[in-house]
């Protein structure tokens, strides 16, 4: 084998093997929390939640024309995550595998990122594949690849900007690539500002202070302003109309939000926990590893002098900064992966070329990274049935279109519903489907199984106090079309804190059992207990 080949057979098995790790069972894993909530508005690439806790848009305009700049971003974050989701579901369509797939996809590139950036910082092949190594196999990395959250692709976004940084910094002409990158950073997260003061800083201390003199340099700042622009307008026009920014700004800023006093999503881990959810997010070997490739980097800083290294001691410095902020929930701690990995690659080089008898700890070392990512991602996994529950009614509704389009009370969102009805199969046979629900069913399980089938999939959607309701109404006649599903969410899945004390639920399922019908399916979640009951009955 032509000895030019081997570092790129190297670096493909390094992916492969990650893109193994992110791939595997993704698809029957819970969607839960913001997973659920982001994934739910990309698939119509609509900003809703469905609670007065925390209104939108579509809820303020009711009956009136939707503003033009409605569409521009979302009310509690910038929408680029939210447009790569929707493509992603226009191609491949709507599960939960689909969700995931963006970050699978961030995740392998982010590993080719990481490599190139260190191959251009420190010019060294042990370091550079240390590094990607460990990244595709650390426990946190793995993790929050296979998450529906923002983190996968703005810390993919965030590698990118930083190549193309290092790249400015030897030529200019590549100014407008680091400035369009540095918008996409912003237009996936806020928190990307971080990178301001990173770039300073080392900009100070690596004596290149001639970068600010440059006309590029400016022109940077120019093409972030452009790429923000949507972002920008967005919240000009809804200062005007609410008499604030949008929630990540308002918050931030603390101005008054009474269109948004659940501030749903805000309640974060306090920066005082950090230690234990860094322990709990990467584990002791990665922790340990990095330390010891810290100390280490600080001697080779004494014995050269090299600034390269300085890049990653003030990443981690802005970024915990910025932790002390925004707080350290481990989707933000995730944020650390990349200088953990540098750092962990700088330990294994160390030991590796130390002594021969030293490097049974390193293979030691990389067994117990494997052994706490395997068991983070593949062990220990919460199952609370939603997964499971989804998976169901993709079965029920398999090769089927609904033979109704419901209405919603809300006329924009009428018109997201027709839009998709509009898409429906002419071939497939169509189907009187309805589901009803437990009240107390949690928001990230009803937005995903049971609301995205409302909107996008034509499927009517009851509250069991509302069927009660209409039943009354309308008489059993106008059910007798139907299948009817009821699901009953137990006390050991997720359920909405706000309506832990609603009954009606378990008194339905209590005339159900009456009427001697048993459960279609029961599903079952962490430690074999049940989730959830279906009845499949007909009226």
């Amino acid at each position: 084998m032509h000895v030019a080949w081997r570092p790129a057979i190297l670096l493909v098995g390094i992916i492969s093997l990650f893109f193994i790790f992110g791939l595997w069972n993704a698809g029957n894993q819970d969607l839960v929390g913001d997973e659920s909530s982001y994934s739910f508005r990309s698939v119509g690439y609509l900003d809703y939640l469905g609670t007065s806790a925390q209104t939108q848009p579509v809820d303020w305009y009711n009956g009136q024309p939707l503003p033009w700049w409605t569409h521009l971003s979302f009310h509690d974050h910038p929408p680029l995550v939210f447009l790569i989701q929707h493509l992603f579901f226009s191609i491949f369509g709507d599960s939960i595998f689909v969700a995931r797939l963006p970050s699978i996809f961030a995740g392998v590139v982010s590993i080719l990122l990481l490599y190139l950036i260190i191959k251009k910082l420190f010019r060294s092949n042990a370091l550079a594949f240390g590094a990607a190594f460990l990244f595709a196999v650390d426990g946190a990395m793995v993790w929050i690849s296979r998450t529906a959250l923002m983190e996968p692709i703005f810390l993919c976004l965030t590698l990118l900007n930083i190549f193309f940084f290092l790249q400015f910094l030897e030529q200019k002409k590549y100014f407008w690539l680091f400035g369009i990158t540095l918008g996409l950073v912003l237009l996936t997260k806020y928190i990307g500002i971080f990178l301001l003061p990173l770039y300073a800083i080392y900009l100070l201390f690596s004596r290149k202070r001639e970068v600010f003199k440059s006309w590029q340099t400016y022109a940077v700042l120019f093409l972030v302003i452009i790429v923000l622009s949507p972002v920008i307008l967005y919240n000009v026009y809804l200062y005007k109309a609410r008499g604030h920014f949008d929630l990540q700004i308002a918050y931030a800023l603390g101005q008054k939000t009474p269109e948004w006093s659940g501030l749903l999503g805000k309640i974060q881990s306090p920066f005082s926990e950090i230690s234990l959810n860094l322990k709990n997010t990467y584990g002791f070997p990665t922790l340990a590893l990095a330390g010891f490739g810290f100390l280490s980097s600080v001697i080779s800083f004494w014995k050269t002098r090299s600034r390269e290294i300085l890049f990653v001691w003030l990443y981690v410095g802005c970024l915990t900064l910025l932790l002390v902020v925004i707080g350290s929930a481990p989707r933000f701690l995730s944020l650390y992966g990349p200088a953990f990995a540098i750092l962990g690659a700088f330990a294994l080089v160390t030991l590796w070329r130390d002594a021969i008898s030293r490097r049974g700890a390193v293979v030691v070392w990389i067994a117990l990274i494997l052994l706490f990512s395997l068991e983070k991602n593949f062990v220990e996994r919460e199952d609370y049935g939603v997964a499971k529950l989804d998976h169901y009614f993709e079965a029920q509704f398999q090769g089927q279109e609904s033979a109704v389009i419901p209405e919603s009370e809300n006329s924009h969102l009428n018109e997201v519903i027709n839009s998709f009805a509009k898409k429906k199969s002419p071939e497939s046979p169509r189907a009187f489907s309805m589901i009803v629900y437990d009240e107390n069913i949690g928001i990230s399980t009803l937005l995903w199984v049971i609301d995205r089938r409302f909107f996008y999939h034509s499927i009517p959607t009851l509250y069991v106090q509302n069927f009660r309701e209409l039943l009354a109404k309308e008489g059993s006649a106008f059910f007798k079309p139907f299948t009817l599903y009821f699901v009953e969410s137990t006390p050991d899945t997720i359920l909405n804190p706000f309506k832990l004390e609603k009954t009606a639920g378990r008194d339905f399922e209590m005339e159900l059992i009456k009427k001697d019908l048993k459960p279609d399916q029961v599903i079952y979640g962490h430690d074999q207990l049940p989730m959830f009951r279906i009845y499949k009955f007909t009226i």
